[in-house]
């Protein structure tokens, strides 16, 4: 009987440390992947964006027939982090950084396919005329968060090859002590440039989730922070989280800008469309990035 109790408790002991093993495992790759070190590795809401991305079924965006109305082929790229890769770094976050490599890449891809990279005023400006006298092979290329790297990487390589882009800065983080993020004199100097700035809001909230007023406030204020540092008038917004409904795009055009852009796929765009334009996630695969923009 002791015998078969020792075999027993042997084997219980086993299982557990097992357990104890896989236990510890699991909490390091969590710990890992969502949080402790993983703040480290610079996006600020990598995991929160890919929450988002993957419930963005619940975004309002009208359905456009492109029977009903003139529509133009503009594929719209967005990005989020441009830096070096970090070694172990969780697949969520790489999900939203692409390297400097890869970004110099699509940009002699587009140079050398004679595509013309276009400020979202020149969409809005091509969508109002429709299919008769769009930027030839236009493509636009978009900035979301105001992340410092995207400063340090993708900025020189934008004025290497003589392309242009659009920065969408959510205002809150600027001058503010947190080294992950523009300063107003990097801002100013992107913009002084030939890059747009945009709003991306002053917190980027889940306006989903916000009151009218706040939703205003955030619509609103950005647009005047923004101005007021730049000196330039600002026309152009990008949904946080993509989210977007009727009630948005109304407060987005009556706080005085011109086009909005969520996270929706596609490369079509109508008048219809100028406060819910849609665009690509950039990804760590080359080919996909030549799919969207010549599908």
């Amino acid at each position: 009987m002791w015998r078969f109790n020792a075999k027993i408790l042997k084997y219980t002991a086993v299982i557990l440390v097992i357990m104890v093993i896989f236990g510890v495992g699991y909490f390091m790759v969590v710990y890992k992947n969502f949080g402790g070190p993983r703040m480290a590795l610079e996006a600020n809401t990598d995991f929160t964006y890919a929450q988002a991305f993957l419930q963005n079924n619940s975004a309002e965006k009208p359905v456009v027939s492109t029977a009903e109305v003139p529509a133009v082929k503009i594929p719209i790229i967005i990005y989020h982090s441009v830096r070096p890769y970090i070694p172990g770094e969780s697949i969520m976050q790489d999900r939203f950084d692409i390297t400097p490599q890869l970004f110099e890449q699509q940009l002699i891809y587009l140079r050398d396919h004679k595509y013309t990279t276009i400020s979202m005023d020149e969409v809005a400006r091509d969508i109002k005329e429709g299919t008769t006298t769009p930027t030839q092979k236009p493509v636009a290329l978009t900035f979301d968060d105001g992340l410092v790297n995207q400063y340090q990487y993708a900025f020189p390589l934008l004025k290497k090859y003589g392309m242009i882009a659009t920065f969408y800065i959510y205002t809150n983080p600027i001058n503010r002590g947190n080294k992950r993020y523009l300063s107003w004199d990097e801002v100013r100097e992107m913009s002084t440039t030939g890059m747009t700035i945009g709003s991306h809001s002053l917190s980027h909230p889940l306006f989903k989730n916000s009151t009218p007023a706040d939703m205003q406030k955030e619509i609103s204020e950005s647009k005047k922070v923004i101005e007021d540092n730049i000196k330039k008038p600002v026309t152009n917004f990008a949904q946080p989280f993509g989210y977007t409904s009727p009630e948005i795009e109304t407060a987005i055009k009556e706080a005085g800008y011109t086009t909005a852009r969520g996270i929706l796929w596609g490369t079509l765009h109508s008048s219809k469309d100028i406060f819910h334009l849609s665009g690509y996630f950039a990804s760590d695969n080359f080919k996909d990035f030549v799919h969207i923009v010549n599908q």
